[in-house]
C-alpha cells in the first residue's frame, strides 16, 4: 500500500489515484489532476506508455483511466507508476521526493517480506522433511522393531520362567 505524508494512495487494477496524491500534495487548484492530464507532455507521456509494449506480459500498457459513477471511492483518476513519478514532478521536488521515497519503502518492504515468505516455507519444507523422516521411522518401528522387540521380551520371559521353574523343581523335591 502506498501512503505519502498519512495519505493513502487507493489503487485499482493496478493504477494509483490522482485524486488521492492531489489531496497529499496539498489539493493546490492549479495541481487537480485535469490539469496535469491535458499538458502537452503528459499526453506524449501517455501515448508513449500505452503505445510501448509491457515486457514483463507482452501486452499494450495502459497509462491511466478515468473512472465516474458508481461508488465515491472508485471514482477518479488513476495512473500507472510512470505518470505518478510525472505528476510528482510537476508538483514540486519536495513532493517528488517524498513519492519516490514512498515508493522505495513499499518495494522495500515488499521484499522484506518475500525474505520473511521465503525463510518461513525453508523452514516448513525442513519441518516437513523431518516429520516425514519421523513418520517412516514410527511407521517402521510399528511394523518391525515393536514385534522384533517384543518376541525378544517374550523369549527372555520364557527363559527366565524356565530358569524359574528348574530351581523351584529341585527345592520340592
Amino acid at each position: 500500500m502506498l501512503t505519502i505524508l498519512n495519505n493513502t494512495i487507493r489503487m485499482i487494477d493496478g493504477l494509483y489515484s490522482l485524486n488521492d496524491l492531489h489531496k497529499a500534495s496539498g489539493s493546490d487548484n492549479k495541481h487537480k489532476p485535469a490539469n496535469f492530464v491535458r499538458l502537452e507532455n503528459t499526453k506524449s507521456l501517455i501515448n508513449e506508455i500505452e503505445r510501448c509494449s509491457d515486457m514483463s506480459n507482452e501486452a499494450n500498457s495502459i497509462a491511466y483511466k478515468v473512472i465516474q459513477g458508481g461508488h465515491a471511492d472508485q471514482q477518479g483518476t488513476f495512473v500507472c507508476r510512470e505518470l505518478v513519478y510525472s505528476y510528482a514532478m510537476w508538483i514540486s521536488p519536495r513532493f517528488q521526493l517524498l513519492v519516490i521515497r514512498a515508493f522505495d519503502s513499499m518495494v522495500s518492504q515488499q521484499v522484506e517480506l518475500s525474505e520473511r515468505l521465503n525463510k518461513l516455507c525453508h523452514e516448513l519444507n525442513t519441518i516437513d522433511a523431518g516429520l516425514t523422516s519421523a513418520g517412516r521411522f514410527l511407521c517402521i518401528g510399528g511394523k518391525q522393531i515393536k514385534p522384533q522387540l517384543k518376541q525378544h521380551i517374550d523369549s527372555t520371559i520364557k527363559q527366565m520362567q524356565t530358569s524359574l521353574n528348574l530351581v523351584g523343581g529341585a527345592d520340592n523335591e
